[in-house]
């Protein structure tokens, strides 16, 4: 479907709705609001979610009151870390009593988290209420890179859909059309014949947009590589789901002569922040989502330093999700953007903290260090994956190109990374023929089955 048809349809499907346009049409207008203005209006918006979760929703009002706090307490914006953070235990074993007892359930349409920790969590969405306010930051986003509702888009991701078997080889041309949009399944095996498929419907398709997971693209651009590039030409690369490494994002522009940039968001709490035209960081759409970055121990970091990150949804008002901790590793920036925009802005996301790794005397390193040192063999290592199995003992897998020194590497690989832990924990060096993606369609290449010390 032509995409100036396509959004004529959707202003016509919500003629009927007052309430729909002028919200779509107010939050595409917020990011152009000065930082202040943005503070002010977050603000606002923080105060009435907590006042919301305290009057209706039964486990809040008992947390809350557990903990001494009350939404009277919340007199000035520095007041909101007074909140109590959330954990996703607390959201798997009482998801029902979250939801608020003023809240239309036939509206709410429940999500599943990856459970990249093994265990999967539900959570509620008010599809209806947070609709309008979702497409606009989606529509304002896409204006960012010259798109606009419409543009025809490529999702490679593991969000399988109910009941949907995903048909590479029977063009499933009405729902193409109507969407303008094609949906590849990242939890299938990228195999030979499978991605061949993939490339011939892109090849077709001719998408705009790509937005995927980041080990699900890089692995269609090494095909791609192989076999000798691209034949579309996305306008831009959206990565979300995982952190992205300088290598992967060099091959993946490379390979697709497109520009990739940074998104984030989850299940939770989609579309939280994204980078613009500039490419300064990520711009944290505040007048939507919370986005906070606290220490070990809850307490909020200075700018630029590293923590978990802790995001509050602003909109979803019948099943909160009020200062949740992600198990992510980012950082908030303390400057503006060149582009003008209000929005505040992010580093990309570094990790997760199931990738610190703990050595034996109880010290923590981040896992990433060791995927710096695969940035200078790029041409020897087609994916790799360092997997923490006790304290003192980890593997590390590699895939090699043909290309591949194995002895060299072993080398290398053990002696860069007994420094980088102070020869404190042995690593087993196996060549292998793949790496299998995580149940969720997503790929760790850091994994450790160590409990961090403060978890509990």
């Amino acid at each position: 479907m032509n995409p100036v048809v396509f959004r004529a349809l959707q202003r016509l499907k919500h003629l009927d709705d007052p309430a729909f346009l002028r919200t779509f049409r107010q939050v595409e207008r917020e990011e152009w609001l000065s930082h202040n203005e943005l503070a002010e209006l977050a603000w606002e918006r923080q105060k009435m979610l907590v006042r919301q979760a305290y009057l209706h929703s039964s486990f809040y009002r008992g947390k809350y009151d557990a903990a001494g706090f009350h939404p009277d307490q919340l007199q000035h914006p520095e007041d909101f870390v007074r909140v109590p953070l959330l954990t996703r235990d607390e959201v798997r074993g009482h998801i029902e009593e979250i939801v608020c007892d003023n809240a239309h359930r036939p509206h709410l349409a429940p999500a599943y988290t990856s459970g990249s920790t093994g265990v999967p969590a539900m959570i509620y969405h008010d599809i209806w209420a947070e609709a309008p306010a979702l497409l606009a930051q989606y529509s304002r986003t896409l204006a960012r890179w010259g798109m606009k509702l419409g543009s025809k888009t490529a999702v490679l991701s593991g969000r399988r859909r109910r009941g949907v078997t995903p048909r590479y080889k029977t063009p499933e041309h009405l729902r193409r059309f109507l969407t303008n949009s094609v949906w590849l399944d990242a939890y299938e095996t990228l195999a030979s014949e499978r991605m061949t498929c993939f490339v011939k419907l892109l090849e077709s398709f001719r998408p705009d947009l790509m937005w995927s997971y980041v080990s699900a693209m890089e692995a269609l651009a090494r095909f791609l590589d192989e076999r000798g590039g691209a034949r579309f030409q996305p306008k831009a690369i959206w990565l979300t789901a995982e952190s992205t490494h300088a290598q992967q994002k060099e091959l993946i522009e490379r390979v697709l002569r497109s520009v990739v940039c940074d998104m984030y968001g989850s299940v939770e709490a989609e579309y939280c922040a994204g980078e613009c035209e500039q490419r300064e960081g990520l711009h944290v759409n505040t007048d939507l989502r919370t986005v906070e970055v606290v220490d070990d121990i809850g307490q909020s970091c200075r700018p630029r330093g590293i923590g978990e990150i802790v995001v509050t949804d602003l909109i979803n008002y019948a099943a909160p999700l009020i200062r949740y901790r992600t198990g992510d590793l980012g950082s908030l920036l303390d400057r503006a953007c060149s582009c003008g925009r209000g929005l505040p802005l992010m580093g990309s996301v570094i990790g997760r903290l199931i990738d610190m790794f703990v050595l034996p005397d109880g010290s923590q390193i981040y896992g990433g260090l060791f995927a710096t040192f695969f940035y200078d063999h790029i041409n020897e290592v087609r994916r790799f994956q360092v997997h923490q199995i006790d304290r003192d003992a980890a593997i590390v897998r590699i895939v090699p190109t043909l290309s591949c020194k194995r002895e060299e590497l072993s080398a290398q690989v053990l002696r860069a990374f007994r420094d980088y832990t102070s020869g404190k924990m042995r690593f087993d060096i196996r060549f292998v023929e793949r790496i299998d993606q995580e149940a969720s369609g997503k790929f760790r290449y850091l994994k450790s089955d160590i409990s961090r010390p403060h978890a509990s």
